[in-house]
């Protein structure tokens, strides 16, 4: 008999309780928290702490300028060539605009003594004469936009390579 009135009790409890409908959902937990641990507990790929030194420049002559200025330490300098942008930041390089996010985001691989210099290399009707000095310049040898190099050394990526992030990431990771 107990158990019978226990039974009705529950039967008319739940006719009471309305299920309750949550105001937003949580489609994958595993990932957020996922997330939240990559963020805060990433391998820190630059023990150091010490940032990528960043230099934009504009044009031939400021190039040479800021190489000869870097060409006396002794850390590592990675060039990143581009077409020049309009007023509203746009590149006239879709090649450009579809790497430069990309390496801006590998960045964080690169040795953090090291130095980052972002060339503009102007309009697309100087780009295109071959007689541009970032063509003929023979640390350059520029043949596409973008291209990545590191100074003075072998390792180089151009045109669609500069979006292919693993590349690009070998690229700063890898040492002398």
């Amino acid at each position: 008999m107990d158990m019978l009135l226990k039974a009705s009790r529950l039967t008319t409890l739940s006719s009471v309780i309305k299920p309750v409908t949550p105001k937003c959902t949580i489609t994958s937990l595993p990932t957020i928290f996922g997330r939240i641990f990559r963020r805060f507990y990433a391998v820190n790929t630059n023990p150091s702490k010490i940032m990528v030194v960043t230099h934009n420049v504009k044009g031939y002559e400021e190039f040479s300028k800021k190489m000869e200025e870097l060409e006396n330490g002794n850390e590592a300098v990675h060039v990143l060539f581009s077409g020049g942008k309009d007023e509203h930041g746009q590149s006239w390089c879709p090649y450009c605009v579809k790497a430069e996010p990309v390496i801006h985001d590998a960045l964080k691989k690169a040795p953090g003594n090291s130095h980052f210099v972002h060339v503009d290399v102007g309009e697309r009707a100087y780009w295109k004469d071959l007689n541009c000095p970032f063509r003929k310049d023979p640390n350059t040898h520029l043949i596409f936009l973008p291209t990545l190099l590191r100074w003075k050394q072998p390792q180089r990526l151009d045109g669609e390579r500069c979006s292919n992030q693993d590349l690009v990431e070998m690229m700063f990771e890898d040492e002398d």
